[in-house]
């Protein structure tokens, strides 16, 4: 009896350590349709490794991305793996990378881009929190709202409001009706607000609503975590912020 409860320690610990020790799952790329896809790379926070999304766009001048890999602590491998796919599946080179704010899961990989010779850019104020929090800076050009084309696509960033950050931005490409919300976006999936400990939790639900009129016909949504869908997607932004507001009462 002592063997067997021995054993099933073992087993039970083992298992254990084999669960904690688990590589992140690695990159995947989902197809919007034939020329914006999903990039997924994962990241641990809370000791859970959590998906986080981001653009790849095809024009006839190459590929232009929307926020890095989530990368940190100077390792690049989900930044890395992102050109890799881009180079095999899609050989075409990246021109252009937008980065929508200054947390790790949407520029932890702009050195890795600098390397590869991809031009990273941002609105003046991500660049600045950048540099503060140790990354590379990317170019702070962006103005609050702008529309630029690249390769007959037009892209559009806007500046809502502050939000998740101060800084955030979301990307809007009209010929596919398709908003990159990132992190300012809650995905219906998610049962909280997550990581407020840069949020204004006082405007963000103003922001929404800015995102809202300028974006209501958008087809999908794309949140900076977990699934995407339409306009729900800010719907149920709001009502978490409604909610996480009531529990702080």
């Amino acid at each position: 009896m002592l063997i067997l409860r021995a054993l099933c320690f073992f087993l039970l610990f083992h298992g254990f350590v084999q669960a904690q020790s688990s590589p992140k799952p690695k990159l995947t790329v989902t197809p919007l349709n034939d020329r914006v896809y999903v990039h997924t790379t994962y990241g641990i926070y809370l000791n859970n490794a959590i998906p986080s999304n981001g653009l790849i766009i095809k024009t006839t001048d190459g590929i232009v991305l929307v926020d890095t890999g989530w990368d940190s602590d100077g390792n690049t491998d989900n930044t890395r793996q992102l050109l890799r796919w881009v180079a095999d599946s899609l050989r075409q080179p990246v021109r252009l990378c937008i980065v929508t704010h200054a947390h790790e899961d949407r520029v932890g990989g702009i050195s890795e881009l600098r390397k590869a010779g991809v031009r990273v850019i941002s609105t003046p104020l991500t660049a600045q929190k950048s540099l503060k929090l140790g990354y590379e800076a990317p170019e702070g050009i962006l103005p609050a709202d702008t529309t630029f084309t690249i390769g007959q696509e037009p892209i559009r960033c806007y500046f809502p409001g502050e939000g998740h950050t101060s800084d955030n931005i979301v990307v809007w490409l009209p010929r596919h009706q398709i908003l990159h919300g990132g992190c300012f976006v809650k995905s219906v999936a998610a049962f909280g607000m997550g990581n407020v400990a840069d949020a204004n939790l006082n405007e963000w639900g103003n922001s929404v609503r800015r995102v809202m009129q300028q974006f209501g016909t958008a087809r999908l949504v794309i949140p900076g975590h977990e699934e995407w869908s339409d306009t729900k997607a800010l719907e149920h932004t709001l009502r978490l912020l409604e909610k996480h507001a009531a529990s702080k009462r």
